[in-house]
């Protein structure tokens, strides 16, 4: 069964720009893990993995308003997005399926897209998770293992609790 989330279409140049390097403090690691404290986003809290084939995955918190969360993918490879372009994107979280709005963005020599979810509490549950696959239209499939997910998380909670 499809599922819809609700996710925001239109975002402000200072708020793509908060997934970069822009006022982050490293928090901790975490089975894999970097927790970030992003200052711009409330504070709000980030887990972060590079992989080895150059793909970086970021999950958060953005805590400037009512909290929601954040899923952003990049690689230094072409990512076949172009900064601003907006795209359908099909989120399949161990066979549950979410769709929604993607927006590209190329930061500091990566390029990927980012996505709103205004419910934090997706991110959160992505802890008990073992994958997502990410298919934009158009795209192949990207799969992102959700290995030490679960003990990040609670560090990501943690995180945001201090702050």
């Amino acid at each position: 069964m499809k599922t819809e989330i609700a996710i925001g279409l239109t975002l402000a140049f200072s708020t793509l720009l908060a997934t970069g390097v822009m006022a982050q403090t490293k928090y901790g690691s975490e089975a894999g893990w970097d927790i970030l404290v992003k200052d711009n986003m409330g504070p709000g809290c980030l887990i972060t993995k590079s992989n080895a084939d150059g793909t970086q995955v970021q999950m958060g918190i953005d805590a400037t308003a009512a909290l929601r969360g954040y899923m952003a993918l990049y690689t230094k490879a072409d990512a076949n997005v172009a900064a601003n372009e907006k795209l359908a994107v099909l989120f399949d979280v161990d066979g549950q399926q979410f769709s929604g709005e993607a927006k590209g963005q190329a930061i500091d020599g990566y390029r990927g897209a980012f996505v709103w979810v205004n419910n934090a509490d997706f991110i959160y549950d992505l802890a008990k998770k073992k994958a997502v696959t990410i298919t934009p239209q158009g795209g192949n499939p990207i799969v992102v293992k959700l290995a030490g997910t679960d003990a990040a998380f609670k560090a990501l909670r943690a995180c945001q609790a201090a702050q």
